[in-house]
């Protein structure tokens, strides 16, 4: 009876043992497939991520090609004055100057007491005081606006910054409405300012200043110095 009883616990036994085995296993089992999924779905989106970054390369880089290739495409006519690239602003204003420089020396070219002077990055159209007004006036004279309006239509082909410049000679002003070479200088400046912007030219172009005895152009012992020093500079800022 007793080995009876000993054969079948030992049968029990290894069935629960086997019955817990395979329940651990299948535990795992599913464990393993679940930690696979999630790697996998991890691969696919990073994947993704890496094609995005590339599609966004590749688009960028045949943009780019597009553009070389429709500035190529435009020939000679592309170029300005042997400037390749018309995108660079500084060859731009470099034309842009020289265009309006020469423009200016057409336009002017049968006014023989007007001057045009390039400066650096300015041009400036000097202008003396008997072009303009009379002697101790700040009224434009009607036989020289003119002159202005030829000067005025050079000056709206451009959108560039103008200052108008009133000077004078070192010899104090006498009688008149005026008390000094500042109020005189600086009333001449602002009327040649007033009358550009009567013409069509605008404000926020322009801007003007007197600068009396302070700033000459010749010496004020003689004459003739003295008449080039009483004068209007029309300074085209570049």
């Amino acid at each position: 009876m007793n080995n009876l009883y000993e054969k079948y616990k030992n049968i029990y036994k290894n069935t629960v043992e086997k019955d817990n085995k395979n329940h651990l296993n299948r535990w795992v089992v599913s464990y393993a497939d679940f930690v696979t999924v999630l790697l996998a779905i991890f691969m696919v989106l990073w994947i993704g991520s890496n094609f995005e970054i590339s599609d966004k390369v590749l688009a960028h880089a045949q943009k780019k090609e597009q553009q070389e290739q429709k500035q190529n495409s435009l020939g000679p006519n592309h170029l300005i004055d042997g400037v390749k690239n018309p995108s660079d602003s500084k060859e731009i204003k470099v034309i842009e100057f020289e265009k309006t420089l020469n423009d200016l020396n057409i336009a002017l070219k049968d006014k023989k007491d007007v001057q045009v002077i390039k400066q650096d990055a300015k041009i400036t159209i000097r202008l003396g005081e008997g072009v303009l007004f009379d002697e101790g006036s700040a009224i434009i004279k009607a036989d020289s606006k003119k002159s202005l309006d030829i000067l005025v239509a050079q000056l709206k082909k451009n959108d560039k910054q103008i200052r108008v410049e009133g000077h004078s000679d070192n010899i104090p002003v006498k009688g008149g409405k005026y008390s000094s070479n500042w109020e005189l200088s600086s009333a001449r400046a602002v009327n040649i300012l007033s009358y550009m912007i009567s013409c069509g030219i605008n404000k926020n172009r322009l801007s003007a200043a007197g600068y009396a005895d302070n700033m000459p152009v010749a010496t004020n012992d003689t004459k003739e110095g003295r008449a080039k020093n009483r004068r209007v500079d029309i300074i085209i800022i570049n």
